[in-house]
């Protein structure tokens, strides 16, 4: 027995192992003569391989086993039970000759153990396992393991004897200082109770080991794991409490294990169900979790995760999320250690010295690769393999290095293990492979020089993998996929060029070995790459994205929406203007391949656009090729796309506002963009007019519009909705800005100052100036950019038909102040814009109607030359406006008498004098027209239309008619209407034929000097008795019926001016007047509530006093 001790460690005492066999063989029979035949067949094996061994390349547990294999064969040659027994006892007694050489008395515990197996006699077999367990110095590790093995050896044939004994032990006087409160204090002074415990938690397992097959299932949970829970758990005062001893939670993890292989080397050849798997892995991952995530100094870890690997394989099969759970907190426990060479802080007894630690960091990362592997193993397929890798991948884009180098090497030994376990029994697909590539590019550039060579040997073995599935043998090699091995050199160098060409050679042989079904995941893959913590492993995500998309974007059409808005979501999050630049370029790739898909895509970016949108469109500008063309499809999209729709305001209200769609507004908001690109301009040079017209329109499309509600109406559905929008979001603001970034960028700077100035921008936005605002725009266009004009006609003048009536309107505005210019003239567009504004006259939107007669009037300024030419259709399309009956305001009837004052004056007398009685008499009723502006301008028009009725009759029976009017708003309360009333009975005066009037009205009526009303009226007066006295009965029932004026002012000299005519009345004239009607009148104005009024009225009662 002590030469079989000598030769387990054949290597030490100066190489003691061969001379204890050799001895062994020499003295086989003296031993015994049954042992020689045996001994000279076996010992000279044990010889030959230790002479081909040395102490680093032996296998010790091999080793050991070899040598328990012989003392085994041995006793079976003996076969003399007697014998068996006497060699077991000599042998416990020697035990105690070993206690200071533990490592050969833990293999003295294996022999007896051995040796017990062939005893027959179970008194000495009890025996002796008493007295191994008494004898044992528990607190020793390793005479714990050699003591427990022994036992466990034992029970190969003597079951149910080791089970009674080990029961019996735990009973015993020994563990009953354990019993009670104050067994929790140990007396130190005697044996460890928590170490003998251990020793027997260990014992159990080494039993349930090596027990029987057929007899050791039976008693796992009846006997052996019940009596490793009463051990491991104490009661105190009847509850039960869970040790925090090392000690004993080491060995309970270690004994659970052995159990698990136990059951799983049983269950090969029949079912069985372990119920208590899942509360073992539970104690297990509690354990983990308990253990410091900032430090490792015991083994804890690493048993559990090796137990757990024992357990997972039995039935009952986890969840799915149970699954989870125990990767997760594995993983999580491990990976997030400080790096082994990082100093410990703890206490100096408790700190590891660095050989353990390396050792202890080895063993732990060993078992959770093996635990991986044995999770792994039960499904080696693509989804296997995902559900494993998803734990692992989220580590290989931490921020330490040590966790990505952690996560790099234990993906890499996963996909080893894949490749070489994976059974491909038909051609299929390794659909993971875009997804896995996608996640390996990045840490193909890491910083850590480790990830990156791991990374590209990770990706070697992806691709192996790829090409088994395609039904290749094992052994098969591919140029492109083994030219992978000449990067590992390049990628040792951290130098960014070269990292540069090595991710540029990766890229191609990437893009060259990924089937087309794997491009969409390695794509969406890669766009998460690009916010990696990593600069450098972002910006290869982008290269290589680059690359994919140039190489391969052609096939890839039914993808680019998605690729763009995942683009757009990524990208919020990247700072590194690098990767910026190369995903714009990326972008540039994909227009030129997919125009109009990318250019959809962009648009249906929610509004208001991120920043991203905003530099996509912005470098889209920046390629005047795509450029011209995007610009066109936008042209001819917001053509025929409905601007805006009509919405209730509210659930609460039936009235309707307006709500822009979103689509125009995105393809606004992208000119916008295009244009702030300075690299536009040739671009914008060939466009512009077509690009003025079509936001010059949709300026008028946007004013006084809503922003959307939500973000499908009227767009398309693929639109995300987008948040609130914000206060500052104006859909008119959009169209302005774009207007005035391509009045820039056409280097119309020289417009761009006047329209600022006049504050054109703003009120071209705003609902109420907007007209104002458009003829602003239109005023500089026709002094600062002529030579354009005639192209822009021709693209606004299709909108004059257009169903939107705030389109015409717009275009209709800006044509009618084009009139306005001589330069129209110049260009010949006279005739073309004058047939636009006679068209708009049947307009139904009044407002159109109403500029287009504007704009018919400004031909006089423009193109005066042209208006006798045109007088016929001028004349009429005047007249008519003044008689619109859809013109409750009179805006129409006002614009109409302007024109016509501008017109007139250009018009030769033959043209006009015919009708100038008729428009005499439109003129008329807007006399008392409340608004100021109309009483204005249709007084003044009565003056321009004087010049062409002189020396005829019914003309000036015509100004008779409205004398009385013009003379008693001399007092209106508008100084213009006052102004323009002076003019016009200055000019009207020679067709009355009164020399005395003519001269009054120009001794008294001029517009930069006041009037004494009263003393002009009764001069004026006494010459109207005089030179007019027929008209004196119509004079007098003309003034009555001002009385009821709606000026307190015209009231008021209405009763001047009849106190006048009855003080200065001649008596033969008296029979003339209506005196009731009279003095009822004035009675009336004694009561109005005007103090003014009341006193002129009681004036002109004081003149009574002579009838």
């Amino acid at each position: 027995m002590r030469l079989l001790v000598n030769a387990s460690l054949p290597f030490c005492g100066r190489g003691r192992g061969a001379p204890s066999l050799s001895l062994l063989n020499i003295l086989s029979s003296s031993i015994h003569p049954n042992l020689e035949c045996t001994w000279q067949s076996e010992i000279p094996h044990l010889l030959h391989f230790l002479e081909e061994s040395t102490e680093e390349t032996l296998n010790r547990r091999g080793w050991e086993g070899s040598l328990l294999q012989l003392l085994s064969k041995s006793l079976v040659a003996i076969s003399y039970d007697k014998w068996s027994c006497q060699l077991a006892t000599e042998a416990t007694r020697y035990l105690s000759t070993y206690n200071n050489y533990l490592e050969e008395k833990c293999f003295l515990y294996k022999c007896i153990g051995v040796t017990l197996q062939h005893c027959g006699n179970k008194e000495v077999v009890a025996r002796q396992l008493q007295e191994i367990l008494l004898c044992a110095h528990h607190q020793d590790a390793i005479e714990r393991e050699g003591a427990a093995m022994g036992i466990g050896l034992c029970a190969s044939s003597h079951l149910e004897d080791t089970l009674a004994k080990l029961e019996a032990f735990g009973k015993s006087d020994v563990f009953k200082k354990a019993s009670g409160i104050f067994g929790l204090l140990k007396d130190k002074s005697d044996v460890d109770i928590e170490k003998v415990k251990s020793t027997l938690i260990l014992c159990y397992g080494y039993v349930a080991l090596h027990a029987p097959e057929d007899q050791v299932l039976g008693k796992i949970d009846s006997e052996i794991l019940r009596n490793i829970s009463k051990h491991f758990n104490t009661k105190v005062l009847g509850v039960k409490v869970e040790t925090k001893d090392l000690t004993m939670k080491l060995s309970l993890i270690r004994s659970v294990g052995l159990i698990a292989q136990a059951v799983c080397a049983c269950v090969r050849r029949q079912g069985y169900l372990f119920s208590r798997k899942l509360e073992l892995m539970g104690v297990m991952m509690d354990f983990i979790k308990a253990e410091p995530a900032d430090v490792m100094r015991n083994p804890v870890r690493h048993l559990a995760m090796t137990t757990c690997a024992h357990l997972f394989p039995l039935d009952p099969a986890l969840t799915e999320k149970e699954k989870a759970d125990m990767l997760h907190t594995c993983l999580n426990s491990v990976f997030g250690l400080p790096p082994v060479e990082e100093p410990d802080q703890g206490k100096e007894e408790e700190v590891l010295d660095p050989r353990q630690r390396e050792a202890l960091y080895a063993d732990t990362f060993s078992a959770l690769e093996d635990l991986l592997k044995t999770v792994l193993v039960r499904d080696v397929t693509p989804d296997g393999l995902q559900s494993v890798f998803k734990h692992v991948e989220v580590w290989l884009s931490s921020a330490l290095d040590h966790e990505r180098e952690r996560a790099m090497k234990t993906t890499a030994e996963l996909l080893d293990f894949y490749l070489n376990n994976v059974s491909v029994k038909k051609i299929g697909t390794f659909h993971n492979l875009g997804s896995l590539l996608g996640r390996f590019v990045p840490r193909c550039t890491d910083p850590n020089t480790i990830v990156r060579v791991t990374a590209v040997q990770a990706i070697h073995t992806l691709l192996c993998i790829q090409l088994t599935y395609e039904g290749f043998s094992s052994d098969h090699r591919e140029e492109a996929v083994e030219s992978l091995h000449s990067l590992y050199e390049k990628l040792n160098i951290s130098d960014p060029a070269a990292l540069y060409r090595a991710c540029s050679e990766l890229t191609k042989i990437i893009s060259k070995r990924v089937p087309e079904p794997q491009l969409p995941a390695l794509i969406f893959t890669l766009l998460e790459g690009l916010v990696d913590p990593q600069p450098n492993c972002a910006c290869s995500c982008s290269m290589v994205l680059h690359s994919l998309l140039r190489d391969r974007g052609p096939s890839l059409l039914d993808l680019v929406p998605q690729v763009v808005e995942a683009l757009r979501a990524r990208m919020q999050a990247v700072s590194d203007e690098q990767v910026k630049v190369v995903v714009s370029q990326s972008v540039l790739v994909l227009a030129a391949q997919h125009l109009h898909t990318v250019v959809d895509s962009l648009i249906c970016s929610p509004l208001p656009f991120d920043s991203w949108s905003c530099e996509m469109w912005h470098s889209l500008g920046g390629d005047s090729t795509l450029a011209f063309q995007i610009m066109e499809i936008i042209l001819e999209k917001l053509n025929i796309l409905v601007p805006y729709v009509d919405k209730r305001e509210s659930i609460l209200r039936s009235s309707t506002v307006k709500v822009a769609t979103c689509d125009p507004l995105a393809m606004t908001c992208a000119l916008r963009e295009m244009l702030m690109n300075s690299q536009t301009q040739e671009v914008v040079v060939a466009l512009f007019p077509r690009l003025f017209g079509a936001l010059l329109v949709r300026l008028g499309s946007s004013v006084g519009v809503q922003p959307p509600r939500e973000s499908s109406s009227g767009g398309s559905p693929e639109r995300r909705v987008p948040g609130k929008l914000p206060s500052t979001f104006y859909v008119s603001g959009v169209a302005v800005e774009a207007l005035r970034a391509l009045l820039a960028r056409a280097h119309l700077e020289e417009l761009m100052e006047p329209l600022a100035l006049e504050g054109a921008w703003d009120k071209m936005k705003d609902l109420h100036r907007h007209v104002e605002g458009v003829t602003l725009l239109s005023r500089a266009m026709a002094k600062h950019a002529s030579p354009r004009l005639p192209a822009i006609v021709d693209s606004l003048c299709p909108n004059l038909s257009n169903i939107y009536e705030c389109q015409r309107a717009t275009v209709t505005a800006f044509f009618s102040e084009l009139l306005n210019h001589h330069v129209v003239t110049e260009l010949h567009l006279t005739d073309a814009l004058m047939g636009s504004m006679m068209e708009r006259l049947a307009d139904p939107c009044g407002a159109i109607r109403m500029l287009a007669i504007r704009g018919l009037g400004n031909i006089a300024t423009g193109s005066p030359e042209k208006v006798n030419k045109h007088a016929k259709e001028l004349l009429a399309a005047m007249s008519s406006g003044m008689e619109d009956r859809d013109d409750p305001v009179k805006r129409i009837a006002l614009e109409a008498m302007s024109g016509l004052s501008k017109v007139l004056p250009r018009l030769d007398k033959k043209n006009v004098q015919v009708l100038a009685v008729y428009i005499f008499m439109k003129i008329k009723p807007f006399l008392e027209n409340e608004s100021d502006a109309i009483r204005y301008t249709s007084v003044l028009l009565l003056g321009n239309l004087s010049r062409f009725g002189s020396g005829q009759p019914v003309f000036r029976d015509q100004v008779h008619n409205v004398l009385v009017s013009l003379l008693l708003h001399l007092s209106d309360p508008s100084p213009q209407v006052v102004k323009a009333c002076k003019f016009t009975m200055r000019v009207c005066a020679p067709v009355l034929g009164s020399e005395h009037v003519t001269a009054m009205f120009h001794k008294h009526l001029h517009d930069d000097r006041g009037l004494h009303y009263g003393e002009f009226i009764n001069e004026l007066i006494k010459c109207i008795i005089k030179d007019f006295p027929g008209m004196l009965n119509f004079y007098h029932t003309t003034v009555i019926q001002f009385f009821k004026s709606a000026w307190a002012e015209v009231r008021a000299s209405a009763a001047m001016f009849i106190g006048f005519l009855l003080v200065n009345l001649p008596e033969q004239y008296l029979s003339q007047m209506n005196m009731r009607c009279v003095i009822k009148g004035l009675v009336q104005l004694l009561q109005d509530p005007e103090p003014l009024v009341r006193a002129k009225a009681a004036e002109a009662m004081g003149y009574f006093h002579q009838f």
